[in-house]
């Protein structure tokens, strides 16, 4: 499985040192405005990777916030970045579809869904969510926007990194699945790594989350809280909420 290999090797990290803070605040602004959490809400960051979004809201005042995901390297930078940020955040090694505890707030953010190489184990995720929130609780899914990128995506790219890494990244759609090849060379050593995401479009996404239990409250294209535009936005945005 390809997640398990990448998101335990360093260099994940800092292939995506430009998902930064600033980044992070944006959208849980977005995130704020629209749920309207209570400081001592239960939230979950399902799939927190090193955590850059639970230690925000941490940072923020929220007093209950937990995050999990399967990567132990993650889970271990994720708890060193809120010893060093001086914030309480409870962080989890945990399989995504199997997580434990009932929620206020449910978010999966920065495309950590779409992951298994299958429709049900994908679907399992959702109907998961949906188990885990309380009556009345929000579920934030920030995705790919499916229509556009089979518009606009860009099937090679370069670029280097801080430490003088140079990475090739090659990009394609095949059998419903947005996959990518990564290169990381520097001399005289060469590694390749993929990853590989099932492209759901917001119909499909908006079919699972009512499925689970949970009503479409709101849709976001981008961060900033522009309206969803399957032709326009880079971003599918769904915020729902579960039935009371």
């Amino acid at each position: 499985m390809w997640y398990k290999d990448w998101f335990a090797d360093e260099r994940y990290l800092m292939l995506y040192k430009h998902r930064n803070t600033a980044e992070a605040e944006q959208l849980l602004e977005l995130i704020i405005t629209t749920v309207a959490p209570k400081k001592d809400d239960l939230i979950l960051d399902l799939a927190c990777g090193a955590g850059r979004h639970s230690i925000a809201l941490a940072t923020r005042g929220f007093t209950h916030v937990t995050g999990i995901d399967l990567s132990a390297t993650l889970i271990k930078k994720a708890k060193q970045a809120a010893e060093d940020a001086n914030v309480a955040v409870t962080f989890i090694e945990s399989d995504m579809r199997s997580f434990t505890g009932q929620y206020d707030v449910i978010m999966n953010v920065f495309t950590s869904f779409g992951y298994f190489e299958n429709d049900t184990d994908n679907e399992a995720v959702i109907t998961h969510v949906g188990e885990s929130l309380a009556s009345g609780g929000y579920f934030v899914l920030d995705f790919l926007n499916a229509k556009y990128l089979l518009a606009t995506i860009n099937p090679h790219s370069m670029r280097n990194l801080d430490d003088g890494e140079e990475v090739e990244e090659f990009r394609e759609i095949v059998n419903g699945r947005v996959n990518k090849k990564i290169i990381i060379s520097s001399p005289g050593c060469k590694a390749e790594y993929k990853e590989s995401v099932r492209l759901f479009d917001h119909l499909e996404l908006d079919r699972m989350i009512t499925q689970a239990g949970m009503s479409i409250v709101k849709m976001f294209g981008t961060y900033s809280g522009e309206s969803f535009s399957a032709e326009r936005s880079p971003r599918c945005i769904i915020v729902s909420r579960k039935e009371q």
